[in-house]
């Protein structure tokens, strides 16, 4: 039942809207200098390191949709916790830094280093999707062709860094926002096989100075896995120190 943890980015939006004219193409840079300024500036982003987002949606890797309830707590650059509820029992899986681990009912256990490996391509992509590390020179930009994405053009770009599977970002071509991640991850629901794994984010809305999207929806190698909207969203100054702890 867990999600690629790009569904919880902290993302947003300010007033400054800039149109890009057909005959206008940015490059990759100044797409993510835009979606910055959009998402709420540099300052404000950079500020917001935590974040917890409560979410209600259905799951759907069992082909029968199941009804749910998750919170995922994030601490950039390394810490993760995500948690699940539903009539088929409870999950959790923490991402301390280079440990992990997976709680399925009352049972926990450590994760083994194929685990690990997907839990820093998580945080990759939570890091990406944060979008401020993106103005450094550790990742690679490239554009790619533009897409349609919920019914609306997109502007494209690969981000590139050594050691991790490239990503594929997608940004509202009037608006800004990021409103597709895509990469590839290796679910123990297909038996280990590496996928692709897309996240549409909708339904933006502003919370304290920086637009978050309240609407989620992971797809793998082109079906639903699950849908999520969001119920709640805080960002804490820090998180307590047990939130990251073994479950």
């Amino acid at each position: 039942m867990w999600k690629i943890a790009g569904i919880v980015g902290v993302v947003g939006a300010c007033a400054l809207v800039i149109t890009l004219r057909a005959r206008e193409e940015l490059k990759p840079r100044e797409i993510v200098a835009r979606a910055i300024r959009v998402h709420g500036g540099m300052d404000k982003l950079e500020k917001l390191r935590a974040s917890v987002i409560k979410t209600k949606g259905q799951f759907y890797g069992l082909g029968t949709p199941i009804d749910y309830k998750g919170e995922t707590s994030v601490e950039l650059p390394d810490h993760s916790r995500t948690e699940a509820e539903s009539k088929i029992g409870s999950f959790t899986q923490v991402i301390n830094g280079e440990s992990g681990w997976v709680k399925v009912g009352e049972m926990t256990r450590e994760c083994g280093k194929e685990e690990r490996n997907e839990m820093r391509e998580q945080m990759n992509a939570l890091r990406i999707a944060h979008l401020t590390v993106l103005t450094g020179d550790d990742y690679k930009l490239s554009p790619l062709p533009e897409e349609t994405v919920n019914e609306r053009s997109a502007v494209g770009m690969r981000v590139q860094h050594h050691g991790y599977r490239d990503v594929d970002l997608f940004f509202d071509k009037e608006k800004g926002y990021l409103v597709k991640m895509q990469t590839r991850l290796k679910d123990p629901t297909h038996n280990g096989e590496e996928i692709s794994a897309e996240t549409l984010y909708e339904d933006y809305k502003e919370i304290d100075g920086v637009m978050v999207a309240h609407k989620f929806t992971l797809m793998y190698d082109g079906k639903t896995h699950n849908e999520a909207e969001v119920a709640e969203v805080t960002f804490p100054e820090r998180m307590e120190d047990d939130t990251f702890a073994k479950p």
